[in-house]
């Protein structure tokens, strides 16, 4: 792995340093190896036959029927039809009596951007973590696909109540099972560097029918909260440039300016706890100088629910 990460950093540099790039080779070459090229998965699995799996009955809603009339448990992003967007944006409520919270799957440095790398196209995000951390579910939803996955490694792909699919790669341990029911800060699996990975770290995705987009478009990753409350989809929604955000023209996050800086303000201001030993609903309302009804309102949960060591709670 050690010749072959060398073998790497010598090639991006010779390929951007006589075009004149040679701080962004040195960028290129000191982000984690590996992953699965956007272009080489779409080739990959447009081949396959069609998947026969049946939709799980949860996921039975609206807003989900209008948008995916397939369930794939073996690939990332092959899907029987895909109906074309209605006209030009679609929005996506991220809250909603299905959905109810976020959780940033883990905080950790910021490694490596989404988009063009070189010549290939990076469908995600790298985020750092050290072998074994908890790695959380973004929103609550149902685990589409569990299992070892060509450069992915250990992958785990959920369909959430919002519309939107994500993705987590590179898992030491997958902690879920297809099929499966999970709410938001749910422990999906635990963090390493399986397939085609240089270093332990977190390769995330967020993707809409199938179609991968830069996560910063969604998430704040100074602050591990999301940018607004709804998600308007575009077709500027899914450029491939490195690091690619839409032009402010584009109006991706939402319709109003105004309504994008209080979500985003409101955003900034929640907080989450790590769920320890001997953690209770009762002692966390009075740590953070709430109320257990606030807690099970805000997190979707009822007053007995019980606790799980490692998961977040949101608590503000």
């Amino acid at each position: 792995m050690a010749l072959q990460n060398k073998i790497f950093s010598l090639f991006i540099s010779l390929a951007f340093s006589s075009f004149g790039g040679i701080a962004f080779a040195q960028q290129l070459a000191d982000e984690p190896v590996g992953g699965m090229d956007e272009n080489e998965l779409e080739a990959t699995e447009i081949l396959l036959a069609p998947s026969i799996a049946e939709i799980p009955s949860i996921l039975n809603i609206p807003i989900l029927n209008k948008y995916y009339t397939s369930w794939d448990t073996l690939c990332v992003r092959r899907y029987s039809e895909v109906p074309p967007l209605a006209g030009d944006s679609t929005n996506l409520p991220l809250f909603s009596d299905y959905s109810t919270g976020f959780v940033m799957p883990v905080e950790g440095d910021f490694l490596s951007p989404f988009g063009h790398r070189g010549r290939r196209v990076h469908a995600g995000v790298d985020i750092k973590l050290e072998a074994g951390d908890p790695v959380s579910c973004a929103f609550d939803g149902v685990v589409r696909m569990a299992r070892r996955y060509s450069g992915y490694g250990n992958c785990v792909v959920v369909r959430h109540y919002n519309g939107i699919e994500t993705l987590y790669g590179h898992l030491s341990k997958i902690s879920v099972k297809v099929n499966q029911q999970v709410k938001a800060g749910d422990i999906i699996g635990l963090g390493g560097h399986t397939g085609r990975a240089s270093c332990n770290h977190l390769h995330f995705e967020t993707r809409f029918q199938g179609k991968a987009f830069n996560p910063k478009q969604l998430i704040d990753f100074n602050t591990y909260n999301l940018l607004a409350d709804t998600f308007t989809v575009t077709k500027a929604t899914y450029g491939l440039s490195r690091d690619y955000i839409p032009s402010a023209s584009n109006e991706i996050i939402a319709t109003n300016n105004d309504s994008v800086k209080h979500n985003a303000k409101s955003s900034k201001s929640k907080k989450y706890h790590t769920i320890k030993s001997g953690d209770t609903l009762g002692a966390l309302s009075l740590k953070y100088g709430t109320s257990v009804k606030q807690l099970c309102s805000i997190n979707g949960i009822k007053p007995t629910k019980t606790l799980k060591l490692g998961t977040k709670l949101r608590v503000r």
